[in-house]
């Protein structure tokens, strides 16, 4: 188990977090005291920017505690690290991603069939058709880019 590794990935990740949460927190309030419109609420810049703070926030107590106690946190770092608890995430975020796309599919349908005077015309069927197609090419990318990894893979 390299442990070394492992610090310096979490420390990359709540360094990069930071920064993007603080750049985002930033630009929300002085846009808020200039009074300039980026969006139509600026609050919801700053709002935003409380997603990466929290992941840097989680990354942070990951570290302390690592740090103060490496034989406590040896068994969550086994398990962010086993290939085979790591197959088996991968697996459950696949049948989840399943199930959300199979909600998208059917809040578009459902959307279309009961408003279909805003069928071309709506902003959120627009936006339910262009999620759900995303949602399906999507894969079809994410298989190309994997089957290519592989196939180098399989060259050397």
């Amino acid at each position: 188990m390299n442990t070394e590794r492992i610090i310096r990935e979490y420390k990359t990740i709540m360094i990069v977090t930071l920064v993007v949460g603080l750049v985002l927190l930033a630009i929300g309030i002085i846009f808020t005291l200039l009074n300039l419109r980026l969006v139509p609420n600026n609050k919801a810049i700053v709002g935003l920017s409380f997603i990466p703070l929290g992941v840097a926030l989680a990354y942070w107590i990951k570290l302390t505690l690592i740090k103060k106690s490496p034989l406590k946190m040896r068994d969550t770092i086994i398990n962010e690290n086993d290939e085979r608890l790591i197959s088996m995430k991968n697996e459950e975020d696949a049948k989840s991603f399943k199930i959300i796309q199979g909600a998208l599919f059917l809040a578009y349908i459902g959307y279309t069939l009961m408003v279909p005077e805003d069928i071309f015309e709506s902003l959120g069927w627009w936006l339910l058709l262009v999620l759900l197609f995303v949602s399906f090419i999507s894969q079809v990318i994410m298989s190309k880019m994997i089957s290519g990894k592989a196939d180098t893979t399989d060259e050397e």
